[in-house]
């Protein structure tokens, strides 16, 4: 498991944090609150590439290398993850506030005179 993480590159594990963030803004679009829906688009692709920069030191390998590029390793990953869930919830949120067109009226029956 350990190996599976460090063979993330800096690409392969935006990319990977990118695509969750984007599935997880699909489910926080469907929450009512604007507040929770943001709050949740900007820190949930933090905390996820938090956990994948530091899996591989959990998981046993020296950290010594890991506490040097902190910032950017989870900088990286961490921005495109919030652009990606960024967007998805822009998307789906003007998708949801589209206003519906009205349902048409039937003809009038009344008659001229």
């Amino acid at each position: 498991m350990k190996t599976f993480f460090q063979s993330f590159s800096l690409g392969g594990g935006a990319l990977l944090i990118a695509v969750v963030s984007a599935l997880l803004a699909c489910l926080l679009a469907r929450v009512r609150s604007a507040a929770v829906r943001w709050t949740g688009a900007v820190v949930l692709p933090l905390i996820l590439s938090y956990c994948l920069y530091w899996a591989p030191v959990w998981l046993g390998a020296n950290g010594d290398q890991y506490f040097s590029w902190v910032f950017f390793g989870v900088g990286v990953a961490g921005l495109a993850g919030v652009i990606a869930s960024v967007v998805v919830i822009l998307v789906l949120g003007r998708r949801q506030n589209k206003p519906k067109p009205a349902a048409p009226t039937p003809p009038s029956t009344a008659t001229r005179l």
